[in-house]
This record gives C-alpha cells, structure tokens and sequence, in this order.
C-alpha cells in the first residue's frame, strides 16, 4: 500500500525520463575498512546525457510542462552547469524546443571556458544559448528568464521556465 507521501507525490504532474531504479551495488571492502555493509547508489545509470539523480531531480518540472502543453523549456544557471546540460538533453527528449541563459557566475575564464565541456554539449543537444552577464543574481536571472519566455509566447511558442530563485516552487525537490 502506498504510503501518504508516495499519495501526495503522485498528484504532481510528472513525466519518467531514466532508467529507474538504478542498481545498488555491494562494496564489501570499503564496507570492511569502515566497519560496516556498504551499498552504493548507481545514480550514474540512469541514462540520460550522464545525469544522474539531477534526471530525477527534472522529471516534475517537464511533468509540469508537460501538463501545460509547453513545446519550448527555459532554464538559467551557470555556463559549465551540469543541471542545465541534463535539461537540455530532456527537453530535447521531448521533442522540446530549449533555451539556455548562462550566467556568468566565474570571473577570469577564457573562451575555451565557455566553448568546451556542458556548453558543448548543450549545443549538440540543439540547446538555444543566451548570456546572463551578471552571476549569483537569481531574481534577476528567473526576471530575464521571463522575459525571452515572454517573447517567445509572442512569437507563439508554449514556453514553460525552470526558475532558479526559491520564490519559486521547487518541484524538483519531489524526486524520489
């Protein structure tokens, strides 16, 4: 029987995106050496763009989108975000338009900084990319983030925004 808060959790829109359960795995000699039986949580093999628990962390707000009929999915964090790099891929996964806003969140970094790693591969995933030039700002990351969302409902697009702020319901704390 389902528990209250498996209950209260299913009322949320929510769209399945990795391999779940991921596998538990017995590591008996570090569980010696600590005293202890030691299980590891494989986070790594829940199969989408290297995610792992941030696949989870993602499927209540694309279920959310989802539920809205959302065709474009917006997200703001920092350029070499790994959040941002999954959202892209998930979105891309459902068969979303997306649209990246990076912010500049490290000082003194070269353009191979903002070319190689995430960047790289929120391109390859067809990802959108605009610059946020001001760091740590979430309210006004999240107001920027409105704003292209804005423009693009204008131009007819269903967006939906994955904000940053805490002024904002955190959906993906819901993943189990």
């Amino acid at each position: 029987m389902p528990s209250p808060l498996s209950k209260a959790i299913e009322k949320f829109p929510r769209v399945r995106l990795g391999h779940a359960p991921t596998p538990l795995d017995a590591a008996p000699r570090l569980g010696a050496s600590l005293g202890i039986e030691l299980w590891i949580k494989r986070d790594d093999c829940t199969g989408l763009a290297m995610g792992g628990n941030k696949v989870r962390q993602l499927e209540f707000p694309l279920g959310e989108a989802q539920s809205r009929d959302a065709d474009t999915l917006l997200i703001t964090s920092a350029v070499q975000s790994n959040y941002v790099r999954v959202a892209a891929a998930a979105g891309r996964q459902l068969d979303m338009e997306v649209h990246i806003q990076l912010e500049e969140r490290v000082p003194g970094v070269d353009a191979l900084y903002r070319a190689s790693g995430n960047v790289l591969l929120d391109r390859l995933f067809g990802a959108k990319l605009h610059s946020f030039p001001v760091g740590e700002d979430e309210p006004a990351a999240d107001a920027s983030l409105d704003l292209l969302a804005q423009s693009l409902a204008d131009e007819g697009r269903r967006p939906y925004v994955i904000h940053l702020a805490p002024a904002h319901p955190p959906l993906g704390a819901l993943a189990t």
